[in-house]
């Protein structure tokens, strides 16, 4: 069968993931994701023909009920980014929607508002804000489709494209920072993030399905623009700079107005010091990500962290899709005690505050 008349899948299993190795394109059998008349083995598919002829939409297929993590379809990984078996004991580096799901309890602190996911998300109005919103997107926005037109909300049957608008798993990502060839870093784009309107980034192979201090995700940062909306759009093609996109207002303006350099919001894509607590963090913890100012001379993650040089970001703190922990937190905090030696110390917060805990 000929691959030309498969030009723009969406919601195409992901990449096959090999330790050490990266495949540049998907791979395994057209009909693991594709349907010609929307039947297959003689029987019709259930719901509404599926654009690109897909057997199933993006939530559909990056769900799961028996493996949390990742699974295999026709000897393709596909990530697990909705996990419906119960709470799940691992996920990946975004986290997981089952805590703001219909399943996990519809806690919309613990999760992003994605329609598609939770029965409440349907409720939720275009002019509804995401928390620390600067901009209103108009009908049909933001916890809808974003990008996405409202009409094909029906055929689509999720807003995941709202944030991974660019989805190319045909694409050529064999690049070791992922960029526009190879529909952007996690196929992140649109929003506030610069030129190309996309995110780049080096992508671990297995999401995170396995991590270590070599065994990452990188992220792009940049230190500029933080006095104003207008500044948001020059933050390049970096993780904050997409992030601010619907969460802007907890990135300008981080310091008090008096002149005082007092912090009002911790910072995002600030430059981690070089000095006192914050010298402390070499040894990158996968758990509490930074951001690179550039990728130049990275052949893949690193292992170490530069204070006075790389940056805390907002995935330093919060999981993209959820979290078991209120505000889609990386970590529990109500175990962040200052003087703490249980449970607390050493992680979360005290990673880059190292002297605050009782260690």
């Amino acid at each position: 069968m000929s691959k030309s008349i498969f030009l723009t899948p969406f919601f195409l299993a992901l990449l096959l993931a090999i330790p050490g190795q990266s495949l540049a394109k998907v791979t395994g059998r057209c009909d693991n994701c594709h349907t010609m008349h929307n039947s297959q083995n003689g029987s019709a598919l259930s719901g509404e023909p599926k654009g690109t002829l897909l057997v199933n939409n993006c939530v559909g297929c990056h769900s799961s009920g028996t493996s949390s993590t990742t699974y295999s379809l026709g000897g393709c990984a596909v990530p697990v980014v909705n996990y419906t078996g119960g709470e799940p004991s691992e996920h990946l580096a975004g986290g997981n929607f089952y805590w703001v799901s219909d399943a996990g309890g519809n806690d919309d602190a613990k999760g992003h508002n994605v329609y598609g996911i939770a029965g409440q998300d349907s409720q939720i109005t275009a002019d509804e804000g995401a928390p620390g919103g600067l901009f209103s997107c108009g009908p049909g926005a933001c916890h809808a489709t974003l990008a996405v037109e409202q009409t094909s909300i029906s055929s689509l049957g999720s807003g995941c494209q709202g944030c991974h608008l660019n989805v190319m798993h045909h694409a050529d990502d064999s690049a070791t920072v992922v960029g526009s060839t190879g529909g952007y870093y996690r196929f992140l784009s649109g929003h506030m993030s610069g030129d190309g309107r996309g995110v780049e980034g080096i992508e671990d192979n297995d999401w995170h399905a396995s991590k270590g201090v070599n065994d990452h995700n990188e992220y792009l940062g940049n230190a500029g623009g933080k006095t104003g909306s207008a500044n948001l759009g020059t933050l390049g093609n970096t993780m904050t700079g997409y992030c601010c996109g619907c969460h802007g207002n907890f990135h300008i303006e981080n310091e008090a107005a008096d002149g005082s350099g007092a912090w009002i919001r911790h910072p995002s894509d600030a430059v981690i010091p070089n000095s006192g607590e914050y010298a402390a963090y070499i040894v990158y913890d996968p758990d509490v990500p930074v951001a690179r100012p550039n990728f130049t001379d990275y052949s893949g993650p690193s292992s170490t962290v530069e204070p006075g040089t790389d940056l805390v970001m907002c995935l330093s703190c919060h999981r993209p899709h959820g979290s078991p922990y209120p505000d889609m937190l990386r970590w529990d905090y109500n175990l962040m005690s200052a003087g703490t030696t249980g449970g607390g110390a050493g992680n979360g917060c005290f990673v880059c505050h190292s002297n605050k805990d009782g260690i």
